[in-house]
């Protein structure tokens, strides 16, 4: 008994060792004998291999090695090495992990830990994590009663598809959401973005700018100062200033608006609000542009206005909406379309512009219109080149032109308008087939016509025939010259006839190879025949009462009027000529060989030219131009008889889907200066950290 006895007894020395720092343990445990905190809870130790009391110029402490391992309510604490202080500070060393509510994870090199503020300071390959991303740090302080990590020396965050740095920052566990400031930048497959800061939530992946923002690729870069973007939907809605910029080796295009909305599952730009387009050649400025990334197009809603950005071009052009075609350099113009150049206007209903071939094509009810020369074009549908231009007028086109205090009129199948190659300034008009021209004293016909601003010159070609008052001339070519916009002088070349008369019963004829009128006050004055030159013409007194009727033939005279009627004839050679009296002639067979009365085929009035379609409303909407006598007809439909005019596939329909985007609005400010690239910030190398090893809970 004695033997086994001494076998199992403690030296006293060993047992009272033993029992002190049983007592020091549990005075740790216990806080020092204080009661507890309403919000905090003690610190357990639950488990480590060895311990034992140490003192330092602090005081006592308990050192704790292998396997650390402490709990404060839903707060687990592992480490290799831990000091833990009687009033709840634990330091910890070595592999050090943190865990709270099973959610939160934080790794780290070393900690310190305050059991009464339930707060914490981290450092050296600080890694925390919960279910929607991956932070990596040197330095965190983390609070457990918020749940609020903070990082003042950069850090870099992982999520499912996006990487973000920042010099500093915070993170809230309880809603998932970053706040990162100074030199904040995002690294996505897609795209980059550059800020100066950024709150993120990293759970549905939507970073929400409330200062200068850069999101860009190698391509495009958006800009704003406030707004936000889901990665996860891959949609932003930008506002403060935004812009959206694209450059390649072409050229650049830049857009702007109080607010962007991108949609990048359509791959679509909203600008809406003030919106303005350029591309270095020319600035749109409408209410909303929509821009297709991937056709390219943009869309112009809202009274879009287009501009040349050459200072040595000065057209504008108008409309309610248009869209651009950036692949075929095609804009598409849609309702009450209006350019202006200078002295002139273009109108329409819609125009499809060619920036590669300079050429516009004008539809619907269209007016052109040159204000310097006052002269109008109407047609259903118009062809123009803006570098030479010209400008083709078909679908039943009609001119007018001040002339005389009135208005001439004329029609034909096509009319076109070019400029002179010796004064720029000044047109040289066409007229194609089924020509007609009216004026109150003037009316003509012919197949094809030509007019010369400059030269003030009409040529009318291909069965010709002008009335000007009572008297008819045709003609091989007939020319007519003006004077201060009245007729000056008349060429008729080749098988030349002027006819005559008030009653249709007497006619005067003249005839001759080739001959040329002159006029006074639009009334012929006199006239000299070229060669074959033969005349029948009726003498009249002072009363009107005609006396005999003459038969000349001589190859050349001159012949002079008074009130259209024959006063007298000058022969360079000698005549043959013959005087008869009324009764003893057949009135009705004493013609001349190439004699033709063409009466019943005379425009008798300006709407025998526009054939009942109605042109006031159109008119009038034009910049101010004296045309007097416009017409005004019930029938307008005949004008847009052109199928390509009302093709509903040729119209890109209203993006009425506008409506049903949200949108969070802007204020306007002075836009930034869209060359500026964003530049690289200095931040934490996201390689140097992401290369750490990263700890995984147990």
């Amino acid at each position: 008994m004695s033997s086994l006895t001494s076998l199992i007894q403690i030296p006293k020395s060993t047992f009272l060792f033993f029992m002190l720092l049983c007592m020091v343990a549990n005075l740790f445990a216990q806080g020092g004998g204080q009661t507890e905190d309403p919000d905090t809870s003690q610190i357990e130790l639950i488990f480590s291999k060895k311990m034992r009391g140490q003192e330092n110029e602090k005081g006592s402490y308990l050192h704790l090695e292998g396997d650390v391992h402490f709990k404060q309510k839903q707060m687990h604490l592992w480490c290799d090495t831990a000091h833990r202080y009687p009033d709840k500070q634990i330091v910890a060393l070595g592999d050090v992990q943190m865990v709270q509510n099973d959610s939160i994870r934080i790794f780290s090199d070393s900690l310190f830990y305050n059991g009464n503020t339930r707060k914490a300071r981290l450092s050296g390959d600080v890694v925390l994590q919960d279910s929607s991303m991956t932070m990596f740090t040197d330095h965190l302080f983390y609070d457990l009663n918020t749940n609020i990590a903070t990082y003042p020396y950069g850090a870099l965050v992982l999520t499912d598809s996006a990487e973000l740095v920042s010099r500093s920052g915070s993170y809230d566990a309880n809603t998932n959401m970053a706040y990162f400031s100074d030199s904040v930048r995002l690294v996505d497959p897609n795209y980059k973005l550059v800020a100066d800061s950024l709150a993120f939530d990293t759970d549905d992946e939507i970073a929400y700018f409330s200062g200068p923002t850069f999101i860009y690729d190698e391509e495009n870069m958006v800009y704003c100062e406030d707004g936000y973007f889901d990665n996860r939907k891959n949609y932003a809605e930008l506002t403060g200033n935004p812009y959206y910029l694209k450059r390649n080796e072409e050229g650049y295009q830049k857009a702007t608006g109080d607010t962007i909305i991108y949609n990048g599952t359509e791959n679509k730009y909203y600008l809406i609000g003030n919106a303005v387009y350029e591309d270095g050649d020319k600035e749109v400025r409408a209410d909303t542009i929509i821009r297709d990334g991937n056709t390219d197009q943009f869309y112009f809603k809202g009274s879009p206005k287009f501009r040349s950005l050459d200072s040595t071009q000065t057209q504008t052009i108008d409309a309610k909406y248009s869209f651009y075609d950036s692949k075929t350099e095609t804009v598409i113009f849609r309702e009450d379309v209006r350019v202006i150049d200078k002295s002139q206007v273009l109108v329409a209903d819609s125009l499809d512009y060619t920036k590669k071939t300079h050429i516009g094509i004008a539809r619907g009810r269209v007016v052109w219109a040159d204000t310097a020369s006052d002269v109008r074009i109407m047609c259903g549908e118009a062809i123009y080149n803006d570098s030479t231009g010209s400008f083709l007028a078909k679908n039943h086109p009609i001119m007018v032109t001040k002339m005389d205090n009135d208005s001439l009129w004329l029609t034909a199948d096509t009319l076109r308008a070019e400029k002179d190659s010796l004064d720029e300034e000044k047109k040289n008009f066409y007229a194609y087939y089924n020509v007609k021209l009216y004026k109150t004293d003037i009316q003509g016909l012919c197949d094809s016509l030509t007019y010369s601003e400059a030269d003030s010159l009409f040529q009318f070609l291909g069965h010709p025939v002008l009335w000007v008052d009572s008297v008819q001339f045709t003609a091989d070519t007939i020319r007519a010259m003006l004077s201060n916009k009245k007729i000056d002088k008349v060429y008729l070349h080749e098988n030349s006839l002027i006819v005559s008369s008030y009653e249709e019963v007497y006619f005067n004829q003249i005839k001759g190879r080739n001959m040329l009128a002159y006029f006074r006050e639009n009334k012929i004055n006199n006239l000299d025949v070229k060669s074959n030159g033969e005349a029948i013409y009726y003498v009249q007194d002072e009363q009107k009462a005609y006396m005999g009727v003459n038969d000349v033939d001589c190859s050349n005279m001159s012949m002079y009027f008074k009130d259209n009627q024959v006063d007298r004839i000058k022969f360079t050679v000698e005549p043959k000529a013959t005087l008869y009296p009324m009764g003893q002639v057949n009135h009705g067979s004493l013609r001349l060989k190439t004699f033709q009365w063409l009466e019943e085929r005379r425009p008798k009035t300006k709407f025998e030219i526009t054939e009942g379609l109605d042109w006031s409303e159109r008119l009038q909407i034009q910049a101010p131009l004296p045309i007097l006598g416009i017409p005004v007809i019930a029938d307008s439909s005949r004008i847009l008889e052109n199928p390509v005019a009302n093709d509903s596939s040729q119209v890109v329909p209203n993006p009425d889907e506008l409506d049903k985007l949200k949108i969070r609005g802007g204020r306007k400010e002075e836009h930034k200066d869209a060359e500026s690239d964003p530049k690289t910030p200095v931040v934490v190398d996201p390689k140097t950290i992401k290369d750490q090893k990263t700890r995984k809970k147990d």
